[in-house]
């Protein structure tokens, strides 16, 4: 009891000060609104994100619609009739298969008595989008901190509280001024400057 009674002014401010902290809070956005301004703020980076997805196409199409041109016409001589024949009549299955990086395309053709009777076609297509991501901070302002300070000696005690005020110009340097509140009660001022020689 005789620490809280020899500091009870000490104990006041500093209760007064956590106290004056904890009602203050913050107001943040939950999210940055659409069209927001971005002349003030910096943009500190921007990640690309590239995203996959497949598309599957399978069509089909029937022969008589697939247009043609007779572009020339060979004539052989006929020794074998029956043959010839057998081979107008049978129904031949063509497909081909074309990849294209990580893309697949398929072309099946059913052809007999020299046209087509049916054309399909298969594609497996990866998509890729690239998603830009950017990050921004807020621009270097002059922010103005309180807070307290103080100097407890375990022989001697809480020797001095000082209640401050710290100004930060645009993260180049620190302006510091406080008021001393010694043990005896005797008031004293105090200042400080601070310039930033490097960074991590």
């Amino acid at each position: 009891m005789k620490f809280v009674k020899d500091n009870i002014l000490f104990i006041a401010i500093v209760l007064l000060v956590l106290w004056l902290y904890f009602l203050v809070k913050p107001s943040y956005l939950p999210r940055v609104p659409s069209g927001f301004d971005t002349s003030k703020f910096k943009k500190v980076q921007v990640i690309h994100d590239t995203q996959y997805s497949k598309v599957y196409i399978n069509r089909y199409r029937k022969g008589d619609s697939i247009p043609y041109k007779v572009i020339d016409t060979i004539y052989t001589h006929i020794s074998d009739t029956i043959r010839i024949v057998s081979d107008y009549s049978q129904v031949k299955a063509y497909s081909d298969t074309i990849k294209k990086d990580s893309n697949i395309f398929v072309i099946d053709d059913t052809i007999s008595q020299n046209r087509i009777i049916s054309r399909g076609f298969k594609a497996d297509i990866t998509q890729k989008t690239i998603v830009a991501r950017e990050f921004y901070a807020s621009k270097a302002t002059n922010t103005l901190y309180w807070g307290i300070r103080g100097s407890y000696r375990p022989l001697v005690g809480l020797e001095v509280l000082s209640p401050s005020l710290m100004l930060s110009v645009k993260n180049k340097a620190l302006i510091g001024i406080s008021v001393d509140i010694s043990k005896n009660y005797n008031i004293g001022y105090s200042g400080g400057i601070y310039l930033k020689i490097g960074k991590k």
